[in-house]
């Protein structure tokens, strides 16, 4: 929830436009008052997420995602309300202030020490590389690898002394505990003891897009071995934290997202980006030792049209190159593959041929498609019919991820001509894959669209009504939203308790206390107020599309069949015949008229 005044709030939201905002991460059309485009949060071939421009709302009719800006942010970025509006308030060049009167929530402090640590960390492991003796032995290592001042600089590199105390003395003299430096990562406990989790190590500060340190990589200066039973890796990256998950992040992207629109180069080292960046390309980033996840990829796609593969060359490049074309595609991106010839790495090419020679193989890449399927040549012999049939079963396979008509159809060209089978026995071959696998991919579309929308539908309608009676609450609510006038009108009739809905109760109320202090009533200011499921239950309700010829005879017909659906409830537990009388009254008169 939000602690900052709802002044501030307001102003960020002012400053910034949900469609030109939500534009960043999908294609709008314009339909209508409203823009619509494919969900960003679940796969979909037909248009049914919604922005309005005059709400400042976005909801999806497929999944049920809904909310204003900052809860879009907070979906696509992965952040808390504070981490989303701070993103938006830098965006709009809004100073937020530095403290607020509820003190904020317990992650959230947290997370503003885990930062906090990190800088510091990451300061005291430049200084110990630039400015001491002890550094000395990184300072030879980065010279050896031909790095640069000014990229040591940059990238702010630095030192882990071979020490178990160091880093946790500094930090214990800056104010922070053991048990703040436990969750930051940056000390581990074993065996009763609390020490530096990088020791001897060269460290690779990782950096998010808002220019936090949120992590760390280290490799260890000589040769990896084992300690008192312990294996100790080459490489050792932070574990995960409350600020940093190594499969939403990558190492560089704060630098590349500066660079090219068109492009982002994706090698697997740490020495494979700062090589390649200190050669003049800065268009580059790297996975933080895995494979390149989904998350990863959407986020690389923000940045640029292409992603260009350049993995090893190995073996196991050559496999993790091949699952990053999968993901890529699964998640609607386009990539294209760097072949480096003589050379292991991208950090190993350019120091033996030169940025020149690089940039020549970048402009040489290949589509993913043709890279898959020049493996599947060498894999398989053409001499005989066998190899043929083997090689034309796996290549069609390849060609379902492709969704462009035409360019299937080019490729089955090219394998006809390769493989001397015709066309149509390929093309068969092809649609009899498409088919046998349509189905599972539907099935599998399906449960995870309904997977989905069960996680969002986490408000429960209460018994406390009819469907019908929390339909037309929906219907009044929504009408309320749009006119002052309107809940001048209703208010007249119902109390906020009269509402038999928690959540309308709670909308009914927000939009009295509005008018009596004669606010406008600003539907993205109140969608902060809601978390969750709630979010999306209360989006549908202002996400209407009815159209109603005339308001204010509209809200007069809703009031009249609320009240007239309320009796009718209260008369199905109704025992005294009086009350009953009564209210059967009531009822006539409110149908009839008298």
């Amino acid at each position: 929830m939000p602690y900052y005044p709802d002044d501030v709030v307001n102003e960020v939201f002012s400053e910034n436009d949900i469609v030109d905002y939500v534009s960043r991460y999908v294609r709008l059309k314009k339909v209508g008052n409203d823009y619509s485009g494919l969900c960003p949060f679940h796969k979909e071939k037909s248009p049914s997420f919604h922005v309005s421009r005059d709400k400042q709302l976005f909801h999806c009719f497929g999944c049920g995602a809904s909310g204003n800006l900052v809860q879009f942010v907070m979906r696509s970025e992965g952040l808390d309300f504070v981490e989303a509006l701070k993103l938006l308030a830098e965006r709009a060049g809004i100073a937020l202030p530095e403290k607020d009167d509820g003190g904020g929530s317990k992650t959230q402090l947290l997370k503003k020490k885990i930062y906090e640590m990190n800088k510091l960390a990451a300061r005291f492991y430049y200084d110990t590389l630039a400015k001491t003796d002890e550094g000395k032995i990184a300072t030879a290592y980065f010279r050896e690898r031909k790095i640069s001042l000014k990229t040591l600089t940059t990238f702010g590199l630095g030192f882990a002394p071979d020490s178990y105390t160091a880093l946790r003395e500094y930090l214990t003299k800056q104010g922070y505990s053991d048990e703040e430096m436990l969750e930051a990562g940056l000390v581990i406990q074993r065996d009763g003891k609390i020490f530096d989790k990088f020791r001897n190590r060269v460290m690779f500060p990782i950096i998010d897009l808002r220019g936090n340190v949120i992590g760390f990589g280290g490799r260890i200066m000589g040769q990896a071995a084992e300690n008192n039973g312990y294996k100790i890796p080459k490489y050792l990256n932070s574990a995960e934290t409350p600020v940093f998950n190594k499969g939403k992040n990558l190492f560089s992207l704060n630098l590349a997202k500066k660079s090219s629109p068109y492009s982002i180069i994706l090698v697997e080292g740490y020495m494979d980006v700062i090589t390649v960046y200190q050669a003049g390309i800065t268009n580059v980033a790297a996975s933080l030792g895995t494979a390149l996840t989904e998350n990863q990829a959407k986020l690389l796609m923000k940045y640029c049209n292409e992603i260009l593969l350049c993995y090893d060359s190995d073996g196991a490049g050559q496999e993790a190159t091949i699952r990053a074309i999968e993901v890529i595609n699964s998640v609607g991106g386009r990539s294209r593959v760097i072949k480096l010839r003589g050379a292991k790495d991208p950090d190993e090419y350019i120091k033996a041929n030169g940025s020149a020679m690089f940039l020549k193989a970048v402009s040489e890449a290949v589509a993913s498609t043709q890279y898959r399927l020049n493996i599947l040549k060498v894999k398989y012999s053409f001499d005989s019919p066998e190899g043929k049939a083997l090689f034309i079963s796996e290549a069609v396979q390849v060609l379902r991820s492709i969704s462009d008509a035409v360019t299937v159809d080019a490729y089955i060209n090219q394998i006809s001509t390769e493989t001397g089978i015709s066309r149509d026995a390929i093309y068969s071959e092809f649609k009899k894959h498409v088919a046998l696998h349509s189905n599972s991919e539907q099935n599998a579309a399906e449960r995870e669209l309904k997977k989905t929308k069960q996680e969002n539908e986490t408000v429960m309608i209460v018994n406390e009504g009819s469907t019908k009676l929390l339909a037309a609450e929906k219907k009044l609510i929504y009408l309320m939203s749009s006119s002052k006038k309107a809940v001048d009108t209703v208010k007249e009739s119902f109390e906020v308790e009269d509402f038999c809905h928690p959540i309308h109760k709670k909308l009914v109320g927000m939009m009295y206390d509005a008018r009596k202090e004669n606010k406008l009533i600003e539907l993205s200011m109140i969608m902060n107020d809601f978390e969750g499921g709630e979010v999306n239950y209360v989006s549908d309700i202002f996400y209407s599309f009815e159209e109603f010829k005339n308001s204010e005879e509209a809200i007069d017909e809703l009031i009249r069949n609320i009240k007239i659906e309320k009796i009718t409830e209260q008369m199905k537990n109704e025992k005294d015949a009086r009350v009953i009388v009564e209210l059967t009254k009531k009822l006539n008169e409110l149908r009839y008229g008298g």
